[in-house]
């Protein structure tokens, strides 16, 4: 009799400890970051405003991204309409003069008609041209089609992914710390192909814009220098409101 409860503890006892360990091995499994992209957001109205800028700074950060900042600083308004996957209009008027910026699959346009610009460009293969959600502060879905998404760790309450272009001739990188309560990313740093810090943002004020999806109403870029570079404000968001597909046929 003393035998076979021996067995029986023995047995027990290896039960236990397999359940231990398989119950640690689910515990130690690495968040997906597919759990936390903006695969709520199916369409998005919103505008947007410049609250600052050191043109020393954009400059740090490189001369289109100065331009850009630039031109938005002197329109009068900016919207943005985005519908998934990847589909982005930006609309500005600067100086009674529309201007259009759109992506739609792997074509962008720049539209500026007053200065007899219509450009028409495929970035197909070239993630670092491709303007995204990641910009305003969420993770699309569609961005994990260009990168690859590594978790790395957890700070202060937000997790840690490093996002990576799946294309060598254009290895693009971003770290995203992205809050598991809201989704949205509170903190990026984004690098060249040559791994050189480009940028680093600060997505701020975090509000509630449909039931169980926010989205960021300040955005703070720093230079290289860790330095701020401008400050835009969004407003007016409206998400999943009705957009067309020929919205981005510009």
């Amino acid at each position: 009799m003393g035998i076979r409860l021996n067995v029986f503890a023995r047995r027990a006892g290896l039960l236990l400890a397999l359940t231990a360990t398989l119950a640690a091995g689910a515990q130690a499994a690495p968040p997906d970051i597919r759990q936390f992209t903006s695969d709520r957001i199916r369409t998005l109205r919103l505008d947007s405003q410049i609250a600052y800028e050191n043109r020393d700074q954009l400059e740090e950060i490189g001369g289109d991204f100065a331009n850009f900042y630039r031109l938005q600083r002197g329109a009068k308004s900016l919207s943005l309409i985005y519908m998934q996957p990847g589909n982005l209009r930006f609309d500005a008027n600067v100086l009674n003069a529309h201007i259009t910026y759109a992506i739609s699959g792997n074509t962008r346009v720049t539209n500026i008609p007053f200065l007899h610009i219509h450009k028409v460009e495929s970035i197909a293969g070239s993630p670092g041209k491709r303007t995204t959600l990641l910009d305003s502060g969420v993770v699309p879905p569609e961005q994990l089609t260009d990168y690859n998404a590594t978790y790395l760790r957890q700070e202060k309450g937000l997790l840690c992914f490093q996002l990576l272009s799946r294309m060598h001739s254009e290895p693009f990188k971003d770290l995203v710390w992205i809050d598991p309560k809201t989704h949205i990313t509170a903190q990026r740093y984004h690098y060249d192909r040559n791994g050189k810090l480009v940028a680093w943002y600060l997505y701020k004020n975090p509000v509630l814009v449909a039931p169980g999806v926010y989205f960021p109403t300040r955005v703070e870029v720093y230079s290289p220098k860790m330095k701020l570079a401008g400050v835009t404000v969004y407003k007016n968001i409206r998400v999943n409101p009705p957009v067309s597909p020929a919205t981005f046929d510009v």
